[in-house]
């Protein structure tokens, strides 16, 4: 059934889905470019306005888990439509906030409607024939990426020219332009996957489904180690770059999210890497790869040359483990892929919310060093995580032969 929409979804259709996903999860991560600009502008430090990051991704979690369930029985289109109206309105809301308190309320409001791309993968994923799952998958995760530390380069530039109210206008505006070439590309997307249900069941169903698919929880969990990862080096990234062993301004460390964005554009060779030569044992690669990186950290953090260089590999690792896990997870179960999604994602989120909280911690009590100690522990839970993940008789094959494998 799959096959039937894979010639749904060519070139500039992904790249309308890639340009959704990127600007929509940006906004959940522009909080820590814009850290030392809203911590002077509502008068508390730098540490205390970290934790508006960390609100804004366990909202993603909450928004995942309550939110995406509505793919079941909505259609994806008009789903999405809603999401990017209702995220336009609280990014707006944001923008006028008086203090941090306020800023803590609607960064969670703006995380609860902002995992838009949580939505579009599923969907793609279905419009998607096997052989090509990996790389559609692999593009619109490396568009995140994209996003994500493109949406960084941009918020630290335009917060010292516009301001960050102002900033963040700017994104409620931009996600509002993205709504009609987002329809276009949905369509003649998929239909629901189930019912009409009544929402609390969608909800009970997933979590269902999660807790009886072991492939996913310990895809889920490996994933949630390595996002943990991600959020607490680069929730202190501007912290450690604008320190005194550095010491460069906030538009210098904000183009250090350059180093991101290149590793976004990479990504997608990941996908044809997994699709040669399976999800598990390349996600085993992507793993290995990191904790080296990990290690890199602990010996270049004062070279910024030879610092770029590590994050870049480090942040490429940790989006490919991303398109593995997620591949293999969605995988178990394609016509339920929106579901599965669901589970996946708010467990990964939830852990990256723990990482965006413990960064800050450690890096208050002995710098970047004790955040990059932290990270590598993390990576040796998540390779053991991967190394119990149930096996199965096609993990070793690429999705290129997964159609003639199945019974």
């Amino acid at each position: 059934m799959i096959d039937t929409f894979a010639g749904r979804i060519g070139a500039a259709r992904l790249l309308a889905l890639s340009v959704a996903c990127g600007l929509t999860v940006s906004v959940t991560y522009i909080p820590q470019s814009l850290l030392t600009s809203i911590a002077g502008d509502l008068g508390v430090s730098p540490g205390l306005a970290s934790v508006l990051a960390t609100v804004a991704q366990i909202g993603y979690a909450i928004g995942i888990l309550l939110l995406v369930p509505l793919a079941a029985r909505l259609e994806v289109r008009t789903q999405v439509t809603y999401q990017a109206l209702a995220l336009t309105c609280t990014l707006l809301m944001v923008a006028v906030v008086p203090n941090i308190l306020g800023a803590a309320v609607a960064f969670l409001a703006v995380g609860l409607v902002a995992n838009i791309s949580q939505v579009l993968i599923p969907a793609a994923n279905r419009m998607s024939a096997d052989y090509r799952r990996g790389q559609t998958n692999s593009v619109l995760v490396g568009s995140l990426l994209v996003g994500i530390f493109g949406g960084r380069v941009l918020a630290s530039l335009c917060s010292e020219w516009i301001g960050w109210r102002a900033t963040v206008c700017a994104f409620a505006l931009a996600v509002l332009a993205t709504i009609p070439a987002t329809r276009w590309a949905l369509r003649d997307a998929p239909a629901p996957e189930g019912g009409a249900g009544a929402h609390i069941q969608l909800v009970l169903t997933t979590v269902r489904q999660a807790v009886c698919n072991p492939i996913l929880v310990r895809s889920a969990l490996t994933q949630a180690c390595v996002l943990a990862t991600f959020n607490a080096l680069w929730t202190v990234m501007v912290l450690h770059l604008t320190g005194p062993g550095i010491a460069w301004t906030l538009g210098q460390a904000g183009l250090f999210g350059l180093v991101g964005l290149a590793a976004g554009f990479f990504t997608p060779y990941a996908g044809r890497l997994i699709d040669r030569f399976g999800a598990r044992p390349m996600t085993g690669w992507f793993l290995l790869v990191l904790l080296t990186a990990m290690v890199g950290i602990l010996l270049t953090n004062s070279t910024p040359v030879a610092f770029g260089i590590v994050m870049f590999v480090a942040t490429w690792a940790n989006q490919s483990a991303l398109s593995g896990n997620q591949v293999r997870a969605l995988a178990t179960d394609p016509q339920r892929s929106a579901q599965l999604n669901t589970a996946f994602s708010f467990i990964v989120f939830l852990g990256g919310g723990t990482g965006g909280l413990l960064g800050p911690i450690m890096y208050a009590w002995q710098g970047i060093n004790a955040v990059a100690t932290v990270a590598m522990g993390l990576i040796v839970l998540a390779i053991a995580q991967w190394r119990v993940i149930p096996r199965t008789a096609t993990d070793r094959l690429p999705l290129s032969q997964l159609s003639a494998a199945k019974p």
